[in-house]
């Protein structure tokens, strides 16, 4: 009998009820863990390997662009709909028969239908996709059309989808394209009378794995490791369920190893998180691994925190001490010691509302206070230096050129130039004469002593 301990959707799946486990909103939120479980503004998820049967829960996340499927038990192409940004959808590795569901999904680019179970009778369901004007890039390699018609398998995804550029990994090139869309109404015939014998050896398929199955179960057939199935949707059911029975039977055993206290660690309480050590000195710690930095000038410690941008700042936590800051958000914990003793009444923590960083700022106990007067005298100092450097400013402004010269009046003339005989010159204006300093009316000239210099 199944543990409680399993999801519901994990046991229906290992008993028989269901063809794979279920995709609940509670799993696209744990793996939506790099948006902080957030859907409505999710834009990829991963959902590989995951043994999902059905594509449920989706729709709600209107904003999703890629959606990694692959590798799961998914038989239906539905519940993609409402995603008008799908840029590109990986459902390789599934039981998919047919194309359908997609044509709501104006922004894909890029589809991804690797090794599933598109046979010949459906593979006009790609049609489907003509909608779908953005679709660039397709694969349909490993799928059972692509093996039993070789020869107008590409020429008719080709001609049928004239937006696509690139099918199974290879560019669809122009010639090759308007071969294909010459060669359309011969292979749409050819693939008509293809199509009902597909359906038939799939009917026939069938029919053998129900067969085999009630053989083994009547015990009249053994199967060994030597034994060989035919390769169908119910074989990689039952391969899947078989290896999950294996894996849950394994975390069982773990389980049940820790709690009865039988192994190594068993029995053994949680470790408790310390905060302090011995001596009463906080201990560092970053269980999160948040990106940090602490700075200080001489007043105040900035302690700056990268938190996640979608993290609720109703659930973070900010402890300022007068030695260290401790902030808590959900279970993750950032303790730092700080360089310098702080005021805790003071610190003001605030939040970057676009990149969602924590900004703490805690003034410090004991402040360093500059003097600012040794800078004003220096101030003052090169004013001054600056002021001596500065070449002495002039009395008067310089006269034009030409402006001493005097032109010569009507009562000027070349008698005014030329001496009389018996007559000293008169000095002329400007000349050094003029400019010698006056002595005063009680000095003397004397030939006999000399000029003063």
């Amino acid at each position: 009998m199944p543990d409680a301990s399993i999801d519901d959707g994990v046991q229906d799946f290992l008993s028989g009820k269901r063809n794979g486990v279920r995709l609940t909103e509670d799993l696209v939120r744990r793996k939506a863990e790099h948006n902080e479980g957030m859907l409505s503004t999710l834009e990829e998820i991963a959902l590989h390997q995951l043994d999902i049967g059905r594509i449920e829960t989706l729709n709600n996340c209107r904003c999703l662009k890629i959606v990694y499927l692959q590798s799961n038990l998914i038989s239906k192409i539905e519940g993609l709909y409402k995603l008008k940004h799908l840029d590109y959808l990986n459902l390789a590795l599934n039981n998919i028969s047919r194309v359908e569901n997609l044509e709501r999904c104006e922004a894909l680019h890029k589809l991804d239908l690797t090794c599933n179970f598109i046979d010949l009778d459906e593979l006009s369901s790609i049609a489907s996709l003509k909608e779908n004007l953005g679709l660039r890039d397709l694969y349909l390699t490993g799928n059972p059309a692509a093996s039993h018609w070789e020869s107008g398998y590409r020429d008719y995804v080709i001609a049928t989808l004239p937006q696509i550029e690139k099918l199974d990994g290879t560019d669809v090139l122009r010639a090759e394209r308007i071969k294909a869309m010459q060669r359309l109404p011969a292979l749409e015939r050819e693939l008509a009378l293809l199509a009902p014998m597909a359906a038939e050896r799939k009917t026939e398929q069938r029919a053998r794995w129900v067969e085999k199955q009630r053989q083994i179960e009547a015990g009249e057939l053994v199967v060994d490791e030597k034994s060989t199935d035919e390769w169908c949707p119910e074989i990689r059911v039952q391969d899947a369920r078989e290896l999950r029975k294996v894996e849950e039977d394994k975390n069982e055993y773990r389980r049940k190893t820790q709690n009865s206290g039988g192994g190594l660690f068993g029995d053994q309480p949680e470790r408790e998180r310390r905060f302090f050590r011995e001596d009463g000195t906080p201990t560092q710690m970053n269980t999160a691994k948040w990106p940090f930095s602490i700075e200080e000038d001489g007043q105040a410690v900035y302690v700056d925190i990268a938190l996640p941008k979608f993290l609720d700042s109703a659930q973070v936590d900010a402890d300022v001490q007068p030695t260290y800051v401790r902030v808590t958000a959900k279970k993750n914990v950032l303790q730092l010691v700080l360089p310098s003793e702080v005021l805790t009444d003071a610190s003001i923590a605030k939040r970057s509302s676009t990149t969602g960083h924590l900004l703490l700022t805690c003034p410090k106990l004991c402040p360093v206070v500059v003097s600012k007067a040794p800078v004003e005298k220096k101030k003052a100092q090169r004013e001054a230096l600056k002021a001596s450097q500065l070449p002495t400013p002039m009395l008067q402004a310089p006269a034009e050129p030409g402006a001493a010269l005097k032109p010569l009046s009507s009562a000027d003339g070349i008698h005014s130039i030329v001496a009389k005989p018996g007559e000293a010159p008169k000095p002329k204006s400007g000349t050094k004469a003029e400019m010698r300093p006056q002595l005063g009316p009680d000095f003397e000239i004397e030939d006999d002593v000399p000029p003063l210099l």
